[in-house]
Formats: structure tokens, sequence, C-alpha cells
């Protein structure tokens, strides 16, 4: 099973890291990603570009913290009604 978005090195506020983009448009990203050298952890952020962007800390992976972007930008039902 092919994977719901794809990764693109990006320079970001003199941050390398890697925008989590729709696989077949490039013009829909769920945002960027990237090692934090100092934390030893992946970080994920919503729209790097802006300066109040919020980071997350903590993934223990770039995959990790990519699938948290795309869930939070395209939520899916939960199958619970009420």
């Amino acid at each position: 099973m092919p994977l719901p978005f794809k990764f693109k090195r990006r320079t970001i506020n003199y941050i390398l890291g890697y925008e989590v983009q729709h696989p077949t448009d490039p013009l829909i990203t769920y945002g960027f990603v990237w090692w934090h050298t100092s934390g030893s952890k992946w970080v994920a952020e919503y729209d790097a570009t802006l300066p109040t962007s919020r980071r997350i800390p903590g993934f223990g992976s770039r995959l990790l913290a990519a699938y948290f972007l795309y869930r939070y930008k395209k939520p899916e039902p939960s199958g619970r009604e009420g």
C-alpha cells in the first residue's frame, strides 16, 4: 500500500527537513518535518513558513511525524455517532 503522502527535501527558516506533500498534487502540503539535533527526535510543524507555527517534538521517525501531520490536516470520521 503506497503512502498517502510524499517527502520533498527543503530548507525553511534555515532548517533542513522534509515537506510533507500530497502524492499527486504538490500544491497540497500537510506540514514540515525535521530532525532536532539537540533533542535527538523528529519534529512536526503544521506551517513552518509562519513565525507562530507550532512545533511538536518527540516523534521516533520521520514517517510517524508525517502521519501525524497528514491525519491532522485530513481527518477521517471515527464511525461513532453522537
